[in-house]
C-alpha cells in the first residue's frame, strides 16, 4: 500500500467491523495488511466521534506545488538583491506557473528570504578619526 493514499471509507469499515468482531490491534493489521498506526488511528477516531469517514478538505488549495517552491528558491538563490518582478518573471519562465507578486513575496517570506537594507556605517577618514579621538578624549569625564 503506498504510503500517501488515504482508505476509503469501506476500507476503515471493514477495519472497525474487525474491531467490533473483538480482533485485535496486530491481527487486523496482519489480515488486512495494513500497517498498526494505520489501524490503530482509524479505530480511535471511530471510538471518539462514532464515525470515521474521510471527510474534504478545508479552505482553498495552494498555487504553488513542492516542485514549484523548488524552482522558486532557487531563482531566488541566483541572485538575491534583483528586484521582485524580475524574480517572478524568472520563476514563471522557469516552472511555466503564473502566480501574483503577492504569492512570490509570501512564498519568500516562508522560506527565510526576506527584503533588508544593510546597516549603514559612517565613512572614518584619517582626519575624521582623528576628530573622534580628540572628541573622546575630552569627553572621557
Amino acid at each position: 500500500m503506498p504510503r500517501s493514499s488515504e482508505l476509503s471509507d469501506f476500507e476503515k469499515g471493514i477495519i472497525i467491523g474487525y474491531h467490533k468482531c473483538g480482533r485485535s490491534l496486530r491481527d487486523i493489521s496482519s489480515d488486512l495488511k495494513y500497517p498498526k498506526s494505520t489501524v490503530a488511528y482509524v479505530i480511535k477516531k471511530w471510538n471518539l466521534s462514532g464515525d470515521c469517514r474521510n471527510v474534504p478538505q478545508v479552505g482553498r488549495p495552494t498555487k504553488l506545488g513542492d516542485r514549484d517552491r523548488r524552482v522558486l528558491t532557487r531563482e531566488i538563490r541566483k541572485n538575491r538583491t534583483q528586484p521582485m518582478a524580475l524574480i517572478r518573471e524568472q520563476f514563471q519562465q522557469a516552472s511555466g506557473s503564473i502566480v501574483s507578486m503577492n504569492t512570490i513575496r509570501k512564498e519568500a517570506h516562508l522560506h527565510g528570504f526576506h527584503g533588508r537594507a544593510a546597516a549603514h556605517k559612517p565613512l572614518i577618514t584619517k582626519s575624521n578619526r582623528a576628530a573622534r579621538l580628540m572628541w573622546y578624549k575630552a569627553h572621557r569625564n
